[in-house]
């Protein structure tokens, strides 16, 4: 029988932390955007939704505040701010550009915000816009990991209990993919583990330095 976790204070905030425990939240974003045709001029070409979405499009509300998109300088009130979901921002512009998206934890939870960046598309690869259908939709997503490491003891418990419901449905959401997060993960997994190497060689080399080391030097 595996041990339970054991806890220990967070000094800054009073909030007990569970040691050794990870608690992993997959977050998918990105964007779908649509050629308006006859409508379309020449700063406003497309419509395009920028979202955030659990991949299984489950309710995030309880893990997740808010959303903030950064749009370009371009747009008015270029920072957009979400309070419930679904996550979605519509506009329409002519240009491709990469957006922030910032997304907030519950309060509870002792985290600090994610932000990821995603590079609005536009334009299916190698298409010229004679080609263009205004019924064809390019979508472009990506998938990520909030990691939170020795998480909130009451946060944890919390979320754990939770068995969140399918989020209400939008206009976009026949339009997403099957989620196929394998790909993204592995590079995930790829980074997450070169850091803990990292981590490992600088403690074993300081390790060294210190036995090294002669008393005053």
């Amino acid at each position: 029988m595996a041990e339970a976790p054991t806890s220990l204070e967070d000094k800054a905030t009073g909030q007990k932390r569970l040691e050794n425990t990870e608690f992993v939240y997959k977050i998918a974003y990105g964007s779908v955007a649509f050629w308006l045709g006859k409508k379309a001029d020449e700063y406003h070409s497309h419509r395009w939704t920028c979202y955030v979405r659990n991949p299984e499009n489950k309710d995030m509300t309880h893990i997740v505040d808010k959303v903030v998109f950064k749009l370009h300088d371009s747009f008015p009130n270029p920072i957009r701010v979400l309070e419930k979901p679904p996550y979605e921002l519509t506009e329409t512009g002519w240009g491709e550009f990469e957006i922030g998206i910032t997304i907030h934890f519950t309060e509870d939870s002792g985290e600090k915000p994610i932000e990821v960046f995603h590079p609005l598309k536009l334009y299916e690869d190698q298409v010229v816009h004679e080609r263009q259908s205004t019924k064809k939709a390019v979508v472009m997503e990506s998938y990520d990991e909030a990691v939170f490491s020795e998480p909130v003891e009451a946060f944890y418990n919390r979320v754990s209990a939770i068995d969140p419901p399918m989020a209400v449905p939008s206009d976009i959401t026949p339009l997403l993919p099957t989620p196929n997060e394998a790909p993204e993960l592995a590079k995930i997994n790829a980074a997450r583990r070169s850091v803990l190497q990292q981590i490992q060689y600088l403690s074993t080399d300081a390790g060294a330095t210190a036995v090294g080391a002669t008393p005053g030097s």
